[in-house]
């Protein structure tokens, strides 16, 4: 862990941290992202060899489906060390990375470098030292009706200051670069959506976090240092810290480049370069272990509540279970239509997408239906601290049923409270709902994209018949 004591510029609920693992809560957090590196310990099939080396399974390029459903057991076994609330652990970079070194013949190459080259050659290095990869493609909402060249702040994105024949010079800032404090390096890149006279903006690279002139501005931490885990199971366990990076006139060497001041290849290089195939197939991975925790969270309280005789809550309850199996259909559909290009098995985007634009809903109702569970019994719990002083005896026996012991009921309403009212699961709902990108857009997207000609065609083939 001290390896994070390395020079990088972070900033802390406005301090600046020489070594952020001397915060409590990011020293937890970090002992979550590591299970990532433990679990290859573990379990063989974390890894794979090559040329008689070991690698993380993450990076293995996918041949068959049955290489793909493997490496969903990866990433399930990962985010369930988390219960699903860590979104962007190195597993979720490390698959795009890997499409990006077979897709990047696109990327092509100018007077200073090789892009295609470039992608490679950081697939190569990422694969061998097993880092964590961060990424950063949102820019600062500063003016959203402008384009980007079209606006006079100089932080609503990452743009080319200046160049030579060694580097080129970046300034600017990137917004929401979640767990970026407690990563190694940075990719970055932009979402589709450049235009003409954007040209400086239309960039990719990678770098180190600890590069001069990076500087990295946390939100607020939300945590509860002066109340124990029994009182927040979660906001006490972990922090998927989001930050605001700047960059102040960063040197970017040219073999880090993967894009320079070109907009169609700036836009082409999420979709193009497939990464999105296989990120997304991490995610919704991770997605459905977030559901399984949410359901079983909301059947345990109905459970020790006594609501789980009643047809209307089994019904709810009902909607929530066959939600997961609907995530997993979906999963196992983004295998099984897989298609093949530049030799790897990339999984379809179409089932992916399904998901990306459901799962924001059915989280959402199966928090509210967990905060109608609870009603006022959220709004009146008993601290830790309760437990163990003079009113322990009295708590002990007031709170007890025939269903739950007092304190286990206290726990199981802390944790309920955390998901659906503080703000670790407030956090988690925006993250749950925008994370992947705004639902009515891929919805949009979704219907625009549609092979819909077969749908439509049993329709006009039978009005034909009239």
């Amino acid at each position: 862990m001290s390896k994070l004591c390395d020079g990088r510029t972070v900033y802390i609920n406005g301090d600046l941290v020489e070594d952020v693992l001397s915060i409590p809560i990011l020293s937890s957090t970090y002992e979550y992202v590591c299970k990532y590196y433990s679990l290859q310990k573990e379990y063989e099939y974390h890894t794979y060899s090559e040329k008689g080396k070991k690698y993380s399974k993450t990076f293995y390029p996918p041949k068959t489906k049955k290489d793909l459903e493997e490496k969903r057991q990866v990433y399930y076994d990962i985010s369930n060390e988390s219960h699903g609330m860590l979104g962007r652990t190195p597993d979720f970079l490390n698959p795009g990375l890997m499409s990006l070194y077979f897709h990047s013949e696109f990327l092509g190459e100018n007077e200073y470098t090789n892009f295609t080259n470039n992608a490679k050659n950081y697939y190569n290095y990422t694969k061998k030292h097993d880092i964590f990869v961060s990424h950063a493609s949102i820019n600062p909402q500063i003016d959203r009706s402008k384009q980007i060249s079209d606006l006079e702040n100089k932080y609503s994105g990452v743009y080319v200051k200046n160049y030579d024949k060694s580097n080129i010079y970046v300034s600017g800032a990137k917004m929401i670069v979640t767990l970026s404090p407690l990563a190694d390096e940075l990719l970055i890149f932009n979402m589709p959506g450049l235009k003409s006279g954007d040209e400086n903006y239309a960039i990719a690279f990678s770098i180190p976090v600890n590069t001069k002139g990076i500087k990295i501005i946390s939100r607020k931490t939300i945590d509860k240092p002066n109340f124990s885990n029994f009182d927040y199971p979660l906001s006490n366990s972990m922090e998927e810290i989001d930050a605001y990076v700047i960059f102040d006139e960063v040197q970017i060497p040219w073999e880090r480049v993967l894009v320079f001041k070109d907009i169609e290849k700036s836009n082409q290089f999420f979709d193009r370069s497939k990464i999105r195939h296989h990120t997304g197939h991490q995610d919704i991975t991770r997605g459905l272990v977030k559901l399984e925790f949410l359901t079983g969270t909301v059947i345990e309280l109905a459970n020790i509540l006594g609501l789980d005789k009643f047809i209307n809550i089994q019904e709810e309850l009902g909607y929530l279970t066959s939600s997961i199996e609907l995530v997993k259909g979906s999963i196992h559909l983004c295998e099984e239509n897989a298609e093949y290009s530049k030799g790897i098995l990339n999984p379809d985007i179409v089932a992916i997408q399904s998901v990306r634009y459901h799962l924001p809903f059915i989280y959402k109702r199966g928090i509210d239906l967990l905060q109608k569970l609870a009603a006022g019994s959220m709004l009146s719990i008993p601290t830790h601290k309760d437990y163990k002083n003079e009113n322990g005896p009295i708590l002990k026996e007031s709170l007890k049923s025939g269903l739950s012991t007092s304190e286990y009921r206290t726990k199981l309403l802390n944790l309920s409270w955390d998901i659906t009212g503080e703000a670790f699961g407030q956090r988690q709902k925006v993250y749950e709902y925008y994370h992947a990108g705004d639902p009515m857009r891929i919805g949009a997207n979704h219907y625009l994209s549609y092979d819909k000609e077969k749908i439509i065609g049993k329709v006009r083939d039978l009005l034909d018949t009239l």
